[in-house]
């Protein structure tokens, strides 16, 4: 870390006051950490200090309203930061998740931070449909009084880059409000640019305060312990690594048991856990001989100095080719990659599915310096696995169901980057660091009267196990009903004795299942769910909550029979069909989680 940064965090303890041994003690305690590690550090320890300050007046003025829409975590990680940078300038904040913000009340606000992730097609996350929603009709107040930011994140891989930031952004300027400083559309890489903008935030709200002193506010607030992150993740020790398919199944599935402490990690049916990973060893040899550059040179990454092969290992994606990567590449390297590849974004998309950077690199070969090499590549992204367990049942455990990815293509054997090393190179007694990322928008119902109908497909049943957990230890009595699909009954039927238990014990009240590749006809759960229309529509008459975990395809095909299933047995037409599913969705009774 450079000394600069250092004493601009050690600065935040009131300069001067610190003796040299104490001075040498803070230095040694920070100087190992990346920039994201010191930026959570320096607000960690002005939080402290404004704890400790005197509490003064709070008059009426320029407060900041932030609000965060988060499908995988990120937008609230951005949040935070931003409140927490904020309350250590003595700004007032309110920090809200957007399910807990009433629409009306914002014509009430005068400054409003929204950061929001875009989540399918396009879409915002589920939490955030109801403001979303409220804001593009014709009941939304008029807004003219309000200032307003808006942060999107997004994959700019996929077509609808950051389209749920834009569309707030632009019905925000329609009703009248103005923006306090052009939208930022974030990609993968976008802790930088997220810091960028909460400097750029503030540095406004400062010069609005400036203008009237009455608007400066103190907001001193109990101090918080801080939690685990992505850029603060616990070290968790692998219990078990499990699999559960056959040796006979075409995909490797492994149940993995991690140790929590339940005092420092909670989590709910629903969360999703991010895992670290490091890059497979072979791969990143295979750059290295292909690159013609040595492991041991020397590079510059997030403000450390770490040798080529550590950077390649832990901190730059390979498994994943981003379209932004390959248009880098034929800038920086001097090759001619094909330009109708570069200048079709759909074309590119396309080429870059299923390749890794690898493949890149033996089609298109070039050599370049290291720290040329290592400023193209994206930063390494952790990988989020739905839970597959409750606390209720297992405190001291958090449980996934990870699918092991390895294909053939390109002339080359692929292994997934995450799942390669939780299967093939993590074993019981291994660390791995870990975080619970929230999921709001897939829980269960706080009724445990209502029953639940629970869509899946693979290694989309892991929540499903997680949720039949919870509700046994709450004695819900609610019915349950399962509709999963696979490929094959005896080889892939996931959790197999577990789900047979939870059906004879009259847990779960009804299981349907659709195993595609038995038989001489493929059946996937969309095909059991039209066989199944009757008892579906009537569960739904009932009050059922409707989940969906799987691919976002299989979701599409869900949702199509769904709309089927409501035509046919509801008498009703196809239009007014998908409105009924809609309304559904809108009333938090139809719930998704796909990848």
């Amino acid at each position: 870390m450079q000394a600069t940064q250092a004493q601009q965090a050690i600065a935040q303890l009131s300069p001067g006051l610190l003796s040299t041994l104490q001075l040498n003690r803070l230095h040694q305690a920070i100087e190992d950490l990346t920039a994201e590690q010191l930026s959570w550090a320096s607000g960690y320890l002005a939080g402290i200090r404004h704890h400790q300050a005197p509490v003064v007046s709070t008059p009426s003025g320029m407060g900041a309203t932030i609000v965060y829409a988060s499908q995988t975590g990120n937008a609230r990680s951005v949040a935070e930061a931003l409140a927490a940078a904020g309350r250590s300038r003595g700004v007032d904040i309110r920090l809200l998740p957007v399910d807990q913000v009433k629409p009306r009340e914002l014509s009430k606000a005068r400054l409003l931070l929204l950061v929001v992730s875009t989540h399918g097609e396009g879409e915002p996350p589920e939490v955030a449909l109801e403001l979303y929603r409220f804001l593009h009709s014709t009941r939304a107040p008029r807004l003219n009084g309000l200032k307003y930011a808006v942060f999107g994140l997004g994959d700019s891989s996929y077509e609808h880059f950051c389209q749920a930031a834009r569309d707030f952004d632009l019905r925000l300027e329609e009703l009248g409000a103005s923006r306090l400083l052009e939208r930022v559309d974030a990609d993968l890489d976008f802790l930088a640019r997220s810091r960028h903008w909460v400097t750029a935030v503030l540095g406004k709200v400062d010069a609005l305060n400036a203008t009237d002193p009455s608007n400066v506010v103190a907001l001193h607030r109990p101090h918080q312990s801080p939690h685990h992150d992505r850029c603060t993740p616990y070290r968790s020790e692998l219990l078990e690594s499990r699999r559960i398919t056959t040796s006979s199944a075409l995909t490797e599935v492994r149940h993995l048991v991690l140790q929590v402490d339940p005092g420092t990690i909670s989590y709910t049916p629903g969360d999703s856990l991010g895992v670290w990973f490091r890059n497979d060893p072979m791969l990143v040899a295979e750059i290295l001989r292909r690159t013609g550059l040595e492991g041991a040179a020397r590079v510059s990454l997030e403000n450390q100095d770490v040798t080529l092969q550590e950077a390649l290992s832990s901190k730059l994606e390979l498994t994943r080719l981003h379209p932004a990567v390959v248009a880098r590449w034929a800038e920086v390297s001097g090759v001619e990659v094909p330009q109708p590849l570069i200048g079709d974004q759909r074309a590119l998309r396309e080429y870059c599915s299923g390749r890794q950077f690898v493949d890149l690199l033996a089609q298109f070969p070039a050599h370049l310096d290291a720290d040329a090499l290592v400023q193209l590549l994206l930063p390494l992204q952790p990988r989020l696995y739905s839970i597959a367990s409750s606390q209720s049942e297992y405190p001291e455990e958090v449980h996934l169901c990870v699918s092991v990815v390895r294909y053939r293509a390109y002339g080359r054997d692929h292994l997934g980057g995450a799942s390669g090393f939780l299967g093939e190179r993590s074993e019981a007694g291994d660390s791995l660091d870990i975080y619970v990322t929230e999921n709001p928008g897939f829980r269960l119902p706080e009724d445990g009267d209502t029953p639940i109908i629970m869509i899946g497909a693979g290694t989309g049943i892991a929540p499903y196990r997680a949720f039949l957990q919870q509700r046994a230890a709450q004695g819900d009595s609610g019915d349950n009903w399962l509709i999963f699909g696979n490929r094959h009954f005896h080889h892939d039927f996931l959790y197999q004795t577990e789900w047979l238990a939870l059906r004879k014990a009259g847990l779960l009240k009804q299981a349907t299942l659709a195993f595609s590749r038995d038989g001489s006809g493929r059946c996937y759960v969309q095909d059991r769910m039209l066989d199944q229309a009757k008892a579906l529509y009537r569960w739904l008459q009932e009050g059922a909550r409707v989940y969906v975990c799987g691919s976002a395809r299989m979701e599409s095909g869900v949702r199509d029979a769904l709309t089927r299933v409501v035509q046919t047995q509801g008498g009703m037409e196809e239009k007014l069909a998908g409105e009924y599913v809609e309304h559904l969705r809108t009333q938090g009774r139809y719930l998704r989680e796909f990848y």
